[in-house]
């Protein structure tokens, strides 16, 4: 049976791969080849469509969060389109890969519902909760909840580096996965899903939310053409001449914009390290019109559009050698980056004759 149409997009390609239509490189795409997957994630899906997903903003207000923007249905499956978007190749993942990157986009946000507060980090619970619903092994079960709990937060409270910290590439059951790509396909994804859908909602914005809403109300939905992202913000003049809520304070609209953008970049160049070439945009095309009040008349003259691009070399003086080390840290293997920090420690080494 099939569940989705080409439109549907990685979803299709699941099913496609599911009914043996593989294009990965050496054709080995599931762990159980009779395994109907398709079906298993679409149940999967429609349960979470119906039971949690709509529930999570209402969740996150008990919680004391206020209003979010819409992290329910809509949310996520502009986080699967965008994921689509962005992958360079997607004949490059498994077929199994595409299936646990979308079961861990349904769960990325699902955390909220227990509150904002370490959101990711509460996958864990929910899985739990679920546990006779979810036809998962108990690694498929880890590798949806390292990938979804990397896309934002902070490892042990203080590494913002969370795809540091997944698991490495594996085999399962002699199928290639690897977490850390799928991880930063996933946090990319839902980094740049922030439009005008997210915001539409008929009751007074608590004043601490009130720029996250306004944000998105500004943007158009967004386009990945080739290697650049198209962002398009229509500002409403009113709205240039106030600062408005954001969590205890206030900021310019406008301020908002800038620095989003700049943490897209800084999101996108992290992302790209850890893709291994499977995320293919290397730049934003922005514009931003102003527009008169209560119409869409863009006010002619004032608007602006620029071009930001990943360049330029790395900071020396931020950018250590201990920037790029990568340090076991486990049970079996626990070293520090270098067995020697510098030639004054090499010097003062006695060595045997």
């Amino acid at each position: 049976m099939d569940y989705y149409k080409k439109q549907d997009g990685l979803k299709y390609t699941l099913q496609c791969r599911n009914n043996g239509s593989s294009s990965f490189e050496d054709g080995r795409e599931f762990p159980k080849p009779s395994f109907d997957y398709t079906k298993t994630f679409y149940n999967i899906e429609e349960f979470l469509n119906t039971k949690y997903h709509p529930n999570v903003n209402l969740g996150s207000a008990i919680s004391g969060d206020g209003l979010l923007t819409d992290h329910g249905v809509a949310h996520v499956q502009d986080v699967i389109r965008h994921a689509r978007d962005i992958i360079t190749d997607v004949n490059q993942l498994t077929g199994y890969e595409i299936y646990i990157l979308l079961l861990a986009i349904h769960f990325h946000d699902v955390g909220n519902i227990n509150g904002r507060k370490d959101h990711e980090k509460k996958i864990a619970d929910i899985i739990d909760e679920l546990d006779d619903k979810l036809p998962l092994s108990i690694p498929e079960k880890q590798f949806i909840f390292d990938i979804a709990t990397a896309h934002g937060g902070y490892f042990e409270g203080n590494d913002k580096d969370t795809i540091k910290h997944i698991t490495a590439d594996d085999v399962y059951a002699n199928v290639k996965i690897r977490p850390k790509i799928l991880a930063a396909i996933l946090r990319f994804a839902d980094e740049i899903s922030d439009d005008f859908s997210r915001s539409d909602v008929p009751v007074d914005i608590p004043k601490a939310n009130e720029i996250y809403h306004e944000y998105s109300k500004t943007l158009d939905p967004i386009s990945v053409i080739g290697d650049t992202i198209r962002f398009h913000y229509r500002i409403p003049i009113s709205m240039t001449r106030i600062k408005i809520g954001k969590n205890n304070g206030e900021e310019f609209l406008y301020d908002e914009i800038l620095e989003r953008l700049a943490k897209c970049m800084r999101e996108l160049e992290y992302c790209k390290k850890y893709s291994n070439g499977l995320i293919k945009p290397n730049s934003l095309s922005v514009a931003i019109d102003f527009i008169e009040d209560s119409s869409f008349r863009i006010k002619q003259g004032a608007g602006d559009s620029f071009k930001l691009s990943l360049q330029g070399y790395p900071d020396s003086s931020i950018h250590k050698l201990s920037t790029y080390m990568e340090v076991q840290n486990d049970l079996l293997h626990s070293t520090k980056p270098l067995k020697y920090k510098d030639g004054k420690e090499l010097s003062q080494i006695k060595w045997e004759e």
